[in-house]
């Protein structure tokens, strides 16, 4: 059994960062010993989990993942310059069962089969995702209009927030759990202490709200 916490640990620029800690070795430690050079120095990544991402709506959409039951590549780190799911990306395989969490391997998101044009497309006009309550909100006006029409996008002004979790949700999250997608740096397989596991989370969800505020 690993066991892992959070500390706050000294970045490669100085400062200090809230970073998982397991088996008494920082994270980005880890991830340095195992990546290729061609990536650089990622040993001053942000941490995914700590409400700091740049938009609302990709730091609810990491939390989604964190708190889900299911079987998921979660990101975990990000490039600490752009703050957001759009560059340098860092998963976990995670897999929880009753007593145990495990991270199986590590890896980096490949956006090189990054569908721009798709992504824009699987928000509110993505009609397969839609709920019972969906058509009933939006079946008989936005549903149906057309990409890109003024009326789409006065939409999308008025709904920012709702556009973009659906998008990240829609297709974000499926292209995530694509193998294709991610190059797995190793397999640490790691397990975990639900309890001692659940704890981190906490830590991290404080760090979170602390954010929003």
């Amino acid at each position: 059994m690993n066991h892992i916490e959070v500390k706050q640990a000294k970045t490669c620029y100085d400062y200090l960062e809230h970073y998982w800690v397991i088996d008494g070795t920082p994270i980005t430690i880890y991830l340095d010993r195992h990546t290729p050079d061609r990536f650089g120095s990622l040993l001053g990544l942000m941490p995914a989990w700590n409400g700091e991402l740049l938009s609302q709506w990709e730091n609810d959409f990491v939390w989604e993942m964190v708190d889900s039951q299911e079987e998921l590549n979660v990101p975990i780190l990000v490039c600490e310059d752009d703050q957001d799911l759009s560059c340098i990306v860092i998963m976990a395989h995670i897999r929880k069962e009753n007593t145990v969490v495990h991270w199986d391997k590590i890896g980096v998101l490949d956006h090189s089969n990054f569908d721009l044009q798709e992504y824009n497309q699987s928000g509110i006009l993505c009609l397969e995702a839609y709920s019972n309550q969906d058509w009933e909100l939006y079946g008989s006006n936005i549903a149906l209009e057309r990409y890109g029409s003024p009326e789409y996008w006065e939409w999308v002004n008025n709904n920012c927030y709702e556009e973009h979790i659906r998008r990240l949700r829609n297709y974000m999250k499926p292209y995530m759990q694509e193998e294709t997608n991610i190059e797995w740096l190793w397999f640490c397989n790691w397990t975990f202490a639900a309890g001692n596991y659940a704890a981190v989370v906490e830590y991290y969800r404080d760090l979170k709200q602390q954010a929003k505020c």
